[in-house]
């Protein structure tokens, strides 16, 4: 699986990837006057909880995220670690974040290349089109690892497609499950990323924009 996690996101064609660090570990108080934001551009807002790994394996694997590619319209955003108190860690975004990427580093945080002891990532993720509110999950029956699965707070099933983070609804019948309540540390380990703010690639606003039961491998 992990190649084909690699695969899906050097080939995203909103950035390239080059060999160097990318986006990588910012600091977060540094913004660079050259970035330039898509003035469209609405974060999504939600959490990731991370099962599996220690605080320095997902601190490290978020890091190799954010030099996977270059962004066309670069923003800097803040990531967050906070330690939970039955071994899980959330990942939280206190400024939002590209709904792409919420999506995407759920499925990355799902099977890291780098951090192996790195696993059971789930995310919940509101959209900034529809302020709808999804429970999403890697599809762990999809050999491909380009999807995730879950369902809306208001009783929808969809499949998420991260090339392009497609959304659509589906018949296999998937329940919401509510957020557990979060325990904040005083100190998170903190992390900046920069990351594309692009509203002209993909489902920026995160819709249902795909047919039932949409499988974008065949």
């Amino acid at each position: 699986m992990f190649s084909r996690l690699i695969g899906w996101l050097f080939s995203r064609e909103r950035g390239h990837y080059d060999g160097d660090d990318g986006g990588a570990g910012v600091e977060v108080g540094d913004a660079d006057p050259a970035l330039s934001a898509d003035p469209a551009f609405r974060p999504a807002r939600g959490w990731i909880r991370v099962g599996n790994g220690g605080i320095g394996d997902i601190e490290a694997a978020i890091v190799d995220y954010g030099g996977l590619t270059r962004a066309a319209r670069p923003g800097i955003f803040s990531v967050e670690l906070h330690p939970q108190g039955d071994g899980a860690v959330a990942v939280l975004f206190p400024d939002g974040f590209p709904a792409y990427d919420l999506a995407n580093m759920t499925g990355w945080l799902g099977a890291p290349p780098q951090q192996p002891e790195v696993h059971d990532a789930v995310c919940w993720l509101e959209s900034p089109g529809d302020g709808v509110r999804y429970r999403l999950e890697p599809e762990l029956d999809n050999d491909r690892g380009d999807t995730l699965v879950g369902a809306s707070a208001d009783g929808r099933s969809v499949r998420v497609y991260l090339p392009e983070t497609g959304v659509g609804e589906i018949s296999q019948r998937r329940e919401y499950v509510q957020e557990p309540e979060l325990e904040l540390s005083p100190r998170p380990v903190t992390i900046g990323l920069v990351l594309d703010t692009d509203t002209g690639f993909g489902n920026p606003d995160f819709l249902v924009d795909s047919p039932l039961d949409q499988d974008w491998g065949e």
